[in-house]
């Protein structure tokens, strides 16, 4: 009897159900459309047209938009009109001066809530039920289908209910109990992603992209639960969501318990409360308007302009949210306090007193190293991950290599005001320690190529290590040419394509692509000019292995050439009917590429050579690359095609010296 006294009073049921019950026939009828409607609709569909609709595999998929809407709008409309009356006054007074306990109203509205959103769910679970008696559709209506989708909407949408119950119990606002919900929802992603965008500047090496990477989206309900038609949850992300309702439940009860009813209409139910929302927005705000600035400007005087405008608009328009006037911008006491602790953090990241920017790992201790432009390599990302020749592999192990990484990297920390001094034309770092003790470190580092060639003596020796060339180099991993049906190679400008099929010429064709890969220099790796051609070999399981043909591979022409196939395998001089060059003006090199009248008088502009001669025109073809650096820009005017030319550079160690002699 005192357990029905707690949980159930009948006249608040009644109200509750009047005024309230609807949105649990809303949602029913929703849920009904969304998913057992689209299956009877598509089910009575022609069988062709049905083939070519019914796409889902699982239930998630079916009107998924219109799903995820409702997961996210019904539990918090929900839960604002039910506890609508601890935001109103004279509602509050009213209510709690009934003979009811406030523990007995939060667990009774609690739980009608939970009906709301749980009953429609089994309601359409015993509907797909019976559907999947006459219809035959065992990948979406199995019995496990069924259960998962209802467990998983059920845990969704309680979670989220419980989240902005526990919001209402600390704010005196119904409007700002549904803002804050949202927020909430978003909080520990969007603080994460604001962290790690900001301490980069404060923090040389960080690895924010590969922080980023961690799957930090999944942190995010909405986006999790969007992904469930292709991403079932784990027994961890269960349990984490389950433990987080209790949690709410248990925190919005106490606080509801200890809430004053005159606060009701107050922005924060609490005033112990109202610094940790002043300060939290403000900090945010700085953060926001720090990262802006800083991204947009790349400059220090920007950035901190960004922290303290941002930062002194979110104190002010937090202030007045809590004290409900705009009659605040007298009150800079609390903004000084806020300023002068953020200055002494900023202070403390300055000097690094964690060691976190000179922290290197002894060679001894590190069992592998991830060494590469990125981090998105790092899991072995690519088309055919099952094969170990298909995948790009930057894991360093060799112990010379390893020492050269860790000794490159020491130069890097030891340079760091050069290096981030240098010039625009730099190279990405990726470095992840494994160390024997099961640990990583990790850092990222963008550093000049003038850096590189200071230091070839160390950077040379792991890029041309054969450790390294093995690793980015799949077909270095093809040993069997007897696996390989086909050698096609594709000019990248143009329509050229030649195949290899004979069985003889994909022998000799593979020798001599690994004989060049295997002898290229530390120049040859550096070079920045475009490929002739991309290279692919159609394997007998009909998988594919892709490399290049590079403007340093002569052995690959001379073949190429005594077949006569040059002419067939990428752009020539005969292709070309002229090529216009002029020097580079920085001021209107994509405005070359841009805008159809500069294109048309490219070949006018003052000071412009005009190349007809073969040779010549060949010796740019080699010389050009894609890369916008060079000093100089060449238009290509097509032999079939003179109203569209292919625009590219040359860059003052390439450039024929014809063309140095003309244009200087």
């Amino acid at each position: 009897m005192p357990l029905k006294t707690l949980l159930f009073n009948r006249g608040v049921f009644v109200e509750n159900t009047k005024n309230i019950g609807w949105i649990g026939i809303a949602y029913f009828l929703s849920l009904f459309f969304a998913v057992p409607l689209q299956i009877l609709m598509i089910y009575t569909r022609d069988n062709y047209y049905r083939s070519y609709t019914l796409v889902a595999d699982n239930l998630f998929r079916l009107s998924d938009g219109f799903q995820l809407i409702l997961l996210s709008v019904i539990p918090v409309l929900l839960a604002l009109v039910l506890f609508r009356y601890v935001h109103v006054k004279l509602s509050t007074d009213y209510i709690h001066s009934l003979p009811i306990k406030r523990e007995a109203l939060y667990h009774q509205h609690v739980l009608f809530g939970l009906g709301v959103l749980v009953i429609p769910v089994f309601f359409i679970g015993l509907i797909l039920l019976i559907i999947s008696s006459f219809i035959e559709l065992p990948h979406l209506l199995s019995l496990a289908d069924i259960a998962t989708w209802m467990g998983s909407t059920i845990l969704f949408t309680v979670f989220i209910f419980m989240a902005a119950v526990f919001v209402a119990m600390f704010t005196g606002m119904s409007v700002l109990q549904g803002v804050l919900t949202y927020i909430l929802m978003f909080f520990p992603a969007g603080l994460s992603m604001l962290l790690l965008m900001n301490v980069k500047y404060s923090f040389y090496g960080i690895a924010v992209d590969y922080h980023l990477s961690q799957k930090i989206e999944k942190l995010i309900p909405f986006v999790r639960a969007s992904q469930l038609g292709f991403d079932a949850l784990t027994g961890k992300e269960i349990f984490m969501y389950f433990l987080f309702i209790v949690v709410f439940y248990g925190v919005a009860l106490i606080a509801y318990r200890k809430r004053k009813v005159e606060l009701a209409s107050q922005a924060i139910a609490f005033k112990s409360l109202e610094p940790v929302f002043l300060y939290g927005v403000t900090f945010c705000a700085m953060l926001l308007g720090g990262l802006y600035f800083g991204e947009t400007q790349n400059s220090t005087s920007w950035l901190l302009f960004g922290y303290v405008f941002a930062s002194i608009i979110g104190y002010f328009v937090a202030l007045m949210i809590v004290e409900k006037s705009w009659r605040v911008l007298t009150k800079w006491k609390g903004y000084g306090t806020y300023a002068l602790s953020i200055c002494v953090l900023a202070i403390a990241f300055q000097f690094d007193i964690t060691g976190f920017e000179k922290r290197i790992p002894a060679v001894e201790d590190i069992e592998r190293i991830y060494f590469a432009p990125s981090f998105y390599l790092m899991d072995g990302y690519d088309y055919y991950i099952e094969e170990e020749y298909f995948t790009q592999n930057y894991y360093y192990q060799d112990e010379q290599n390893k020492e050269n990484i860790v000794a490159l990297h020491e130069q890097i920390i030891k340079n760091q005001n050069s290096i981030e001094k240098g010039g625009w034309e730099r190279r990405q770092f990726a470095i992840a320690y494994e160390l024997t003790s099961g640990k990583h470190l990790v850092r990222h580092y963008q550093v000049p190529v003038t850096f590189l060639e200071e230091h070839k003596d160390l950077y040379g020796a792991i890029i041309e290590s054969d450790e390294h060339k093995y690793n980015v180099n799949s077909v270095l991993r093809i040993t069997d040419t007897n696996i390989v049906d086909k050698i096609t190679i594709i000019s990248n400008r143009g329509t050229q394509q030649v195949s290899l099929t004979n069985h003889s010429d994909i022998s000799e064709f593979h020798q001599i692509l690994q004989t060049e890969i295997m002898e290229e220099t530390y120049d040859d790796l550096m070079d920045d000019r475009s490929v002739w051609s991309n290279i692919e070999y159609l394997l007998s399981d009909d998988k594919r292995v892709f490399s290049s043909w590079k403007k340093s591979y002569d052995q690959i022409e001379a073949w190429l050439q005594e077949r006569d196939l040059v002419k067939q395998a990428r752009l020539t001089a005969d292709d070309i009917h002229f090529a216009v060059i002029v020097k580079r003006d920085e001021r209107h090199l994509y405005e070359y590429m841009r805008y159809e009248k500069d294109i048309l008088n490219f070949e006018k502009i003052p000071g412009s050579i005009r190349i007809e001669e073969y040779d010549e025109l060949e010796e740019c073809l080699i010389a050009s690359s894609w890369n916008d650096s060079g000093k100089y820009v060449i238009a290509y005017y097509y032999e079939k095609d003179t109203f569209s030319p292919l625009f590219e550079t040359i860059d003052d160690q390439h450039v024929p010296e014809f063309i140095r002699e003309k244009l200087n």
